[in-house]
């Protein structure tokens, strides 16, 4: 388990590597600033009120979420901004057939390409990846262009990804680990 408040990780490819099966990551309130798949590996990582700023284009994220892990990636409140042209960024692309990214309740800028996701060139990937979005708002919020096989969570569904549930018990605003919580 690790946590992150109040960080900046600058960087161009390859900037923030959440490395380790199984381990438990989480940030707060951080700067996190790149291009190619910025924000990439296999742990469960949750972001919350964070700032991703994409520079020249490319992908916010390339999990390698394993099959046998309910949650990658979980941003909620963040902002997906950057200085990138217009259509240059997609929110995310599996790094492995099971990457993970679950955006709720985040800003996301005119930046962004409408179709939001990238399949990395393996239309297998598109029966098994898991991106979805929740009550998001800004430029490129719009869900009608987005691929077909991302999704749209319902309200009932959003509700369960909680940040406790997200990281199997631990709450790392307080340290505890609730062992009843862990999946």
């Amino acid at each position: 388990r690790a946590r992150f408040l109040h960080c900046r990780f600058l960087g161009f490819q390859d900037t923030l590597y959440t490395q380790g099966y199984g381990s438990r990551q989480f940030y707060y309130d951080c700067y996190i600033e790149g291009t190619v798949d910025f924000i990439f590996g296999a742990a469960t990582a949750v972001f919350e009120r964070c700032v991703l700023f994409g520079k020249l284009g490319g992908y916010f994220t390339a999990p390698s979420t394993p099959d046998t892990v309910a949650f990658g990636y979980v941003f909620d409140d963040c902002r997906f901004i950057g200085s990138a042209p217009s259509n240059s960024f997609y929110l995310g692309r599996p790094w492995r057939p099971y990457g993970s990214v679950h955006i709720l309740n985040s800003e996301i800028a005119e930046l962004v390409k409408p179709e939001g996701w990238n399949n990395w060139s393996n239309p297998a990937n598109e029966q098994t990846a898991r991106f979805t979005e929740y009550n998001n708002y800004g430029e490129r919020a719009d869900r009608k262009a987005r691929v077909a096989w991302s999704h749209e969570l319902s309200e009932k569904q959003a509700l369960k990804i909680d940040r406790k549930i997200v990281l199997r018990g631990w709450d790392p605003m307080t340290g505890q680990i609730n062992l009843a919580l862990k999946l």
